[in-house]
This record gives C-alpha cells, structure tokens and sequence, in this order.
C-alpha cells in the first residue's frame, strides 16, 4: 500500500513536472505569505517615520518568489530530479539565473533602504547574505540539510523567520526583538508543517538512508508525543506574540480557531503516524492552519489603519 502510494505521488510529480513544479511554485504560499506578513506589521507596529513603500513592497515580493524558485530549481537538481526537458544544465542554470536576479534587486533594495538612525549602513545585504547562505545550508553539498538532522529547523527559520524579517526591514528600516517575536508562530507552523510531511516520508527516508529529526526518535514518539508538542508551542507563542510584548495585534488572537484542527492532525497522527494515506490528511491541515495564521495575522495588522 504504501509503496504504491509512492509511485503514484512520483508518478503525477513527473506528470506535472514543467516549470511551475520545478520552481516549487505549491509551496510559495510558505515564503510570499510571511513576507505579506512582515510588510504589514509595520502598521500596528508603528515604528519611527513608518510610511509605507509601495516599490519596496513589490521588489521584496519579486525577491522572495526568485529565492524560493531559484532555491527550488537547485533542490529539484541535487535530488535528481531532471528529465529530458529539464535537464540537469537546464535546472542549474535556470536556478542560478532566478538567484542573480534576487540579488541584484536585493542590491537595488539596499541603495535605496530609507534606514533609521543607529541602524547598521548594510544591515539589508546582512539580512539578503543571511538568507542565501540559510538556503545553500539547506541544499548545497556536501552539507545538504535537507537530508540530515537540523534541516527542519533550518527550513523552518527559512520560511518563517527571514521573509518577515526582510519585509519589515525594507518598510521600516529598522529591526527589533519585538519582529523577532512576532514570526514565531510562523516559524513554528511552517515546523508543524514540515515535521507532518517528514512522518509521511519516514519509511522511505528510512529506506534512502536519509536522517531527519523524524527518524531521530522512535515512531510512536515521532508521531504522537512530538507532533503533540509542537502543536502546543505553536499556540502558545501565538498567545506569548500577542500578551507578551504585543507583537502582534490582539485580532491575531482569531487564529485559535484553527485548535480545531490542530486536534485533528494530533488524532490522525496519533493513531496513524505510520499511514501515509491517512497522514495526507494530517498535512492538509498543517497547510491550512500555517494560511489561516498569516492571513490573520496579515489582516489584523491592517486593521490598525481603521482604528
């Protein structure tokens, strides 16, 4: 059952392979969403001489989808992935072109960064450095996190911590702990996410030989216990977000809603970790709740400008 159910998701990846698979473009919702995030947080959080950059906005947006294909086109090549249309010197180059591109607007970000006092001249090249190098990390051999132990909180600082960063930087040229604090619940859905989609690629992983966080426990732990953890620590940085240091703006409080199905991903889990099938569900629902999060969180922040 299982391996049939992996030769049936291989066979519609290659089915779809064309360019928008090749540049992840399922998961772009991962990175574009929090960068979305990071933009509008400047409006509740009301940092000095905030207006808001329409430009910058856009070119951050550009940046983050090429360092999520260019990323992307790279992973699809060290996994070995290349057809006869998407050759390997296709996907590198392709890849290579995508980061360039990234860069140079990043650059172009830099010159025209509007900073405040005491913030460091480059501190965006730092953040464009920092971002890049989290994503060879991740990628590149012969480290490839991807296929050892870390990469899910590599992938997951990645995706939930950088873009908000980024984002918030170019609005309000300046970063503080309370940016910090207030990506922690995406970063920690994205990790939920990850982690569901790793207990469906155990068996397999186990098979490859490939090591994750996952295959680091036993698979009652990895399924129930751990999956139980993470679900509590993403609710409780979310309340942490909002009553700590009011990170985040107190409408953001409506993502409890998604409790709901963050019981069902422990209840699937629970009883099904070792069922792919059955933890397809589970990972819809990490999907939904890591939308459900950014988009509140995105309009809560936007509703500051009403009030």
């Amino acid at each position: 059952m299982k391996k049939g159910l992996s030769k049936e998701i291989k066979s519609n990846d290659r089915a779809n392979s064309g360019i928008l698979y090749f540049c992840g473009f399922r998961y772009w919702t991962a990175s574009l969403l929090p960068a979305l995030v990071g933009t509008t947080l400047p409006f509740w959080l009301n940092p000095q001489s905030f207006s808001f950059k329409w430009l910058e906005a856009f070119e951050f947006l550009i940046l983050t989808a090429l360092l999520h294909g260019g990323f992307s086109f790279l992973y699809a090549l060290v996994e070995k992935r290349f057809t006869a249309k998407w050759t390997k010197a296709r996907l590198l180059w392709t890849g290579i072109i995508c980061l360039s591109t990234a860069l140079l607007i990043g650059l172009h970000l830099n010159t025209i960064l509007q900073l405040n006092l005491n913030v460091q001249k480059n501190i965006f090249l730092f953040w464009l450095a920092g971002t890049i190098f989290t994503g060879l990390l991740y990628i590149a051999p012969p480290i490839s996190f991807f296929r050892r132990i870390g990469g899910e909180i590599l992938i997951s600082v990645g995706f939930g911590l950088m873009p908000v960063l980024g984002a918030y930087l170019v609005q309000a040229g300046d970063l503080t702990r309370t940016v910090y604090i207030a990506a922690m619940p995406l970063v920690v859905s994205t990790g939920l996410w990850v982690w569901i989609a790793e207990l469906i690629n155990r068996p397999e992983d186990e098979i490859t030989g490939r090591s994750t966080m996952v295959t680091l426990f036993t698979p009652i732990f990895s399924g129930r216990i751990a999956t139980l953890i993470i679900v509590i620590i993403l609710y409780a940085v979310l309340i942490l977000s909002v009553f700590g240091r009011t990170s985040l703006h107190p409408l953001s409080l409506i993502a409890l809603i998604t409790i709901g199905l963050a019981i069902k991903i422990v209840a699937v889990s629970w009883k099904g970790f070792a069922d792919a099938a059955r933890m397809l569900n589970a990972r819809k629902y990490a999907f939904i709740i890591h939308l459900a999060f950014c988009i509140i969180i995105i309009v809560s922040s936007l509703v500051s400008i009403l009030i």
